[in-house]
């Protein structure tokens, strides 16, 4: 999930545009902060400090470290050697609290050890795809397609794409499963997999045109239907993912699915009447006809920034690309977001949008912000690091570091590692968040200047394939991350004259 902050380093607004913009200066801050916050008890988890005191939070969440907790002010941490317990609301308020990322739908869980039978083919050896005993079992079909040769073949690609999901190649995986579809339609095994990694993907609508004939052939099976609601659910068609979400639960009980259908319910319900126009590329819905002036205004300021970043990028996604235009009040309450983000990317585009009528300057570079995140996830397939994915957002909208690059100079051993920026900027204390923002432009700053865009757009590609950021450092720049920072850090103070 990517956020976008309010009040980003930008470049000079042209004479006569209106920002949306807060007026909220990029100070540097490094003072802890600790916020007690009484909210309704009704709705609200309690963290009992071993002081005696308490922290009466809307929500909370942990790691090995830290608990953090959402209050009024924005999202805090305190180290859990402070903390006695914590008790957590069980309301639905707080199950539906956060939007469903991709990651977090409730799809079947994916296949984990290879079809192999006796009588299956054997066509990994050695942690290798034996492609020579896969052409064997072609060859074997080409000359005799009976049932037994084609079912054989098919299951050799399904151990095939086991392999290649394993080691981060899901579109290689995909590609294998759409072979073994052919050779065996009735195969359900195959059918799960390849619906499960479609949607995986975002080729919702191929997941969609898959699993419908599945669904009439097994009927009493619930992950065909968890499935469709799912990829329904991405493509925003939420009628159809509340139906098929509760045609699963009728097959069977499911407590992470409960918390998708509520959350859907929840959305459906506070989206109202809404509009719908298409361009090309993007299926943008928006709130009543008085909008709609601005709806248009956004789809052509998109399709204007998907040009540009196809250009910059190099790369081209190919599913339509859901946005949706909010009332303020209507996102924070669908999106449960913390209180400094001014848009958000889950797989869909989020823009709050209250108070406009026409696009401003500020709204077009909060929309190629945005665009950019849907980009990166194509490329990379979600894998990468927060920092990298923030930093190309901010400098693909317009940002830079100029007004700020003394400050950030003399103050860099004091930033956050990259490390640490790699998860979500939610997990940082408030005032770390322009920290964040502002080192991750300065490194993809450093990275753009070091050759042109071509250095960004080789490191987004192998990304796909090397998860491990570190790693892909060390293979294609020759520098660890401790020398990646130093070196950022270098760059700022040559270009900032320290």
């Amino acid at each position: 999930m990517c956020f976008r902050m309010i009040g980003e380093p930008h470049e000079a607004e042209p004479p006569g545009k209106r920002s949306m913009r807060s007026s909220r200066s990029f100070r540097i801050h490094f003072t802890a902060l600790l916020v007690l916050a009484a909210v309704s008890s009704a709705s609200a988890d309690v963290i009992y400090l071993k002081n005696g005191r308490k922290i009466v939070a809307r929500s909370t969440r942990e790691d090995l470290k830290e608990v953090y907790y959402e209050v009024d002010g924005g999202e805090f941490g305190i180290p859990k050697s402070l903390v006695e317990k914590v008790e957590k609301s069980r309301t639905p308020e707080a199950l539906a609290r956060r939007r469903l990322s991709p990651s977090d739908l409730p799809l079947s869980a994916p296949p984990a050890t290879e079809p192999v039978s006796p009588e299956s083919p054997q066509v990994i050896r050695d942690d290798a795809v034996d492609e020579a005993e896969l052409a064997r079992l072609e060859d074997v079909v080409r000359r005799d397609p009976a049932t037994g040769n084609r079912h054989r073949l098919a299951q050799g690609y399904h151990q095939a794409a086991i392999y290649w999901t394993k080691r981060g190649d899901p579109e290689k995986a995909i590609e294998l499963y759409r072979r073994g579809i052919e050779l065996a339609p009735d195969d359900l095994s195959l059918t799960l997999a390849l619906g499960y990694q479609l949607i995986r993907q975002d080729h919702n609508r191929e997941a969609v045109e898959i699993l419908i004939p599945a669904e009439t052939e097994f009927p009493k099976t619930p992950d065909i239907p968890m499935l469709l609601g799912s990829a329904y659910y991405s493509i925003e068609e939420l009628d159809r993912a509340i139906a098929e979400w509760r045609k699963a639960l009728a097959l069977g009980d499911n407590a992470r699915l409960k918390e998708a259908l509520e959350q859907a319910e929840k959305e459906r319900g506070l989206a109202g009447n809404y509009l719908e126009l298409r361009s090309q590329h993007f299926a943008l819905r928006f709130e009543g006809q008085g909008s709609a002036g601005l709806a248009r205004d956004s789809l052509a300021t998109l399709e204007g920034a998907f040009v540009e970043l196809e250009r910059d990028l190099d790369v081209y996604p190919r599913e339509t690309i859901v946005v949706l235009l909010y009332p303020d009040q209507t996102f924070r309450d669908i999106t449960r977001s913390p209180s400094w983000t001014g848009a958000l990317n889950d797989g869909k585009i989020r823009v709050p949008v209250s108070g406009l009528s026409s696009m401003t300057y500020d709204l077009a570079r909060t929309l190629k912000h945005e665009l950019t995140h849907s980009f990166v996830r194509q490329v990379t397939l979600g894998r990468c690091p927060v920092w990298f994915n923030e930093g190309l957002a901010e400098l693909e909208e317009g940002a830079t570091t100029a007004s700020l690059g003394t400050t950030l100079a003399r103050n860099y051993a004091e930033l956050p590692t990259f490390p640490s920026l790699e998860k979500p900027f939610t997990s940082l204390a408030p005032a770390a968040v322009p920290l964040a923002y502002a080192k991750s432009l300065a490194a993809l700053e450093y990275l753009r200047d070091m050759n042109d865009r071509a250095e960004i757009q080789r490191l987004l590609k192998l990304m796909a394939n090397r998860p491990e950021i570190e790693s892909l450092l060390q293979n294609e720049m020759r520098m660890s991350y401790a020398d990646f920072d130093q070196a950022v850090g270098a760059y700022l103070a040559r270009r900032y004259g320290m």
